[in-house]
């Protein structure tokens, strides 16, 4: 399965402000490339507090990219997946309620029961004693999922790059910097395998209005999975 780490962050890597309105990073090109990179996934990830904090429905709208789907096979909807530490979410929150996709959350065992009374009416719950993202992965590949895209926040994105999960990685920068230093970064403290003795390449770079998106490919990971595939 190919795993796709998607962000949008300020010139001083933040995923937001610390205002009570969303940030608006992405210009309206760049946000298009977006969609149009998600209609062409099966399954799309976010963590629980963007879907508080947000409501994304992160459904495909575009009636031309949803026949296109079709034509290629997939279902008409992206699969959408969540984890929570506490499993307390609304399942009311357009993540749920919104579109024919299944829709799947990870959760720590100690909050099964609290995640199957909120949502298990309209999601599949899946626990564990820890929740990784290598667990996620691998649960999604049974499941039949190609190509999952994971959109944060930080934590998220932090948990894929830590345990080296990360396929491709698409990072839009808009040309302003927030300056807060309680703003949400998209990388917290942590190890990664990505370090000056590993460096992950950069693939590409283009303008997309007036924001720069930086595409990156992991490479030893497509050839650790080519091994393990016996190709």
């Amino acid at each position: 399965m190919k795993i796709i780490l998607s962000a949008a962050i300020s010139l001083d890597g933040c995923l937001d402000d610390c205002s009570p309105e969303r940030l608006r990073l992405s210009s309206p090109e760049d946000w298009e490339a977006v969609l149009r990179l998600r209609a062409g996934c099966d399954a799309i990830l976010v963590g629980a507090e963007t879907i508080r904090k947000d409501d994304p429905s992160l459904v495909i709208r575009d009636e031309s990219l949803r026949r296109e789907r079709l034509r290629c096979g997939m279902a008409v909807d992206l699969m959408k997946v969540t984890l929570s530490r506490s499993g307390r979410l609304n399942p009311e929150a357009r993540f749920f309620s919104v579109g024919e996709g299944h829709k799947m959350v990870f959760v720590p065992a100690a909050a099964k029961l609290c995640a199957e009374s909120c949502v298990s009416q309209c999601a599949e719950v899946v626990s564990a004693e820890a929740i990784t993202a290598r667990l996620i992965a691998d649960t999604l590949a049974k499941r039949g999922i190609g190509t999952l895209m994971v959109e944060g926040g930080g934590q998220v994105l932090s948990m894929f790059l830590a345990e080296g999960m990360v396929d491709e990685l698409r990072l839009a920068v808009a040309p302003f910097i927030v300056g807060d230093p309680n703003a949400p970064r998209w990388i917290v403290p942590g190890k990664y395998p990505w370090t000056p003795e590993n460096r992950v390449r950069l693939e590409r770079v283009e303008m997309l209005g007036d924001t720069s998106v930086l595409y990156y490919k992991n490479e030893r990971n497509v050839c650790e999975k080519e091994k393990r595939d016996g190709r």
